[in-house]
């Protein structure tokens, strides 16, 4: 199987070298079977189908409340563990009918097959396809999938049927009938109604406290927010400013002299440019302090 990976990634490659690229990117060996882990488990199935049937199947249920959805499931899951002991039970094969469904895929290919025999259990097997050696002594093949199945695959079930051998011989025990019926041996035991069920310490399941909401606290006294240096001051602080200033300004005793203005035109005191200007404007010239004076 390593060789057919190499073979068809080259083909891949010889067809399209930016769609290998891709297919390099994801790793192969996550994905070839040729990688897989020979663990003894016997599985090569690595999917989710199990989940999804299981979700499939609880749909009606999930409308409901959490105790009748719970109970819903529970029922479904006890109907069906029965379902499957009784066809256990009367299943009259040696190994489960999926080992069976999988050797009558094989039997088409695995009976045009040619094998030629070595020593030691061992065989080399030519099919249309391709050629694999088989080891019968051991359970392996070069191809890996009777090493990860568990089951003869179409090269070890060419050499048992050229060779008249049994099947049931070389089929995994994790196939077995009897553990398949020993996996439903204890199953959900059947309820009564939630009326008569033991009460236990634990108190019954009440409204829950309402969350803390997002915003400002209401306690804003007890927690004040102290404003930082480059922040503006408050409003009660400007207030508090102003009214200072008042009582300085109203004060005699903190009273300043007033400045004495002069204008910028004449030099002269007591007044500012803007009479200086009126003057200027009628055709006077500037004004002097004394002229100013008198038109005042």
């Amino acid at each position: 199987m390593k060789h057919n990976l190499r073979k068809n990634l080259q083909r891949l490659r010889d067809y399209d070298e930016d769609v290998y690229n891709d297919v390099m990117k994801s790793n192969p060996r996550s994905w070839c079977r040729a990688f897989y882990k020979i663990d003894g488990e016997c599985c090569e199935d690595v999917e989710n189908n199990t989940i999804e049937s299981f979700n499939n199947s609880i749909g009606k249920a999930r409308e409901k409340p959490v105790l009748p959805m719970l109970e819903t499931i529970r029922r479904l899951a006890m109907t069906q563990i029965s379902l499957r002991k009784t066809k256990a039970s009367n299943h009259p094969s040696k190994f489960t009918p999926y080992v069976q469904k999988i050797l009558d895929e094989e039997h088409e290919d695995a009976d045009i097959c040619t094998i030629w025999p070595g020593t030691s259990g061992k065989f080399e097997v030519e099919t249309v396809w391709d050629s694999e050696r088989v080891n019968m002594t051991d359970k392996t093949c070069t191809s890996c999938k009777w090493d990860i199945t568990g089951i003869p695959c179409v090269h070890a079930y060419g050499v048992i049927l050229k060779r008249n051998l049994d099947p049931d011989d070389y089929v995994s025990d994790w196939f077995l009938t009897t553990r398949w019926r020993g996996t439903y041996n204890e199953a959900m035991i059947p309820l009564r109604v939630a009326g008569h069920w033991s009460r236990g310490d634990i108190s019954l399941v009440g409204i829950p406290l309402e969350p803390p909401q997002p915003g400002r606290k209401k306690n804003r006294k007890k927690q004040k927010r102290k404003k930082g240096l480059n922040e503006s001051p408050s409003k009660k602080k400007k207030n508090k400013r102003k009214n200072l200033k008042r009582k300085t300004q109203e004060s005699p005793k903190k009273t300043q002299p007033k400045r004495t203005m002069h204008c910028k035109k004449c030099g002269g005191a007591g007044h500012n440019s803007r009479p200086c200007a009126k003057r200027a404007k009628r055709g006077h010239g500037k004004a002097c302090a004394s002229q100013v004076d008198q038109d005042s």
